[in-house]
């Protein structure tokens, strides 16, 4: 995976494959930080038409512009809603574990996070977009396989594309 956002960053960045490089998106609202970094799939495309998105689950500080090996333990199902109502877009979040040597005991599938961290995460996914005017939901959650499968669509898609 590659990191745009650090880890407690107010800032959220966007990759710009024209350019290669990282560029300043938006300033979150007083109140937000992404709680762990914040990145894309590369060579995949997710329903909303961007990379598939995944927050990588370490306390490290992984600098924006980092390729990170993870393994997926699950995900966040999203659904965002258009202003007008009229069309609804899924823009999952698929949770990632670093494959590093010297860690102590990471998760390997969804169940093992604490469920108060989990909706944790949820609150935060709703709350910093709802602080922009954006309507989203959480619809669900993803375990370990539906998460690598939503993985294979987007790299699929992004083939075809």
């Amino acid at each position: 995976m590659v990191v745009e956002t650090p880890r407690e960053s107010r800032v959220k960045f966007a990759y710009e494959s024209e350019s290669g490089l990282f560029r300043v998106k938006k300033l979150l609202a007083i109140g937000f930080a992404f709680p762990w970094a914040f990145g894309f799939f590369p060579s995949t495309l997710a329903e909303d038409g961007d990379p598939l998105d995944v927050l990588i689950l370490t306390e490290l500080d992984l600098p924006t512009g980092a390729l990170v090996r993870c393994g997926i333990i699950g995900g966040i199902a999203v659904k965002e809603i258009e202003s007008d109502q009229a069309q609804t877009l899924r823009n999952d979040r698929l949770l990632g574990v670093p494959l590093f040597r010297h860690q102590d005991r990471p998760p390997r599938v969804l169940s093992d996070l604490p469920q108060a961290e989990l909706k944790d995460l949820e609150d935060f996914l709703v709350g910093y977009q709802a602080a922009d005017g954006k309507v989203v939901q959480i619809v669900g959650r993803l375990d370990k396989f539906e998460a690598e499968a939503a993985l294979d669509v987007a790299a699929r898609r992004s083939i075809g594309h």
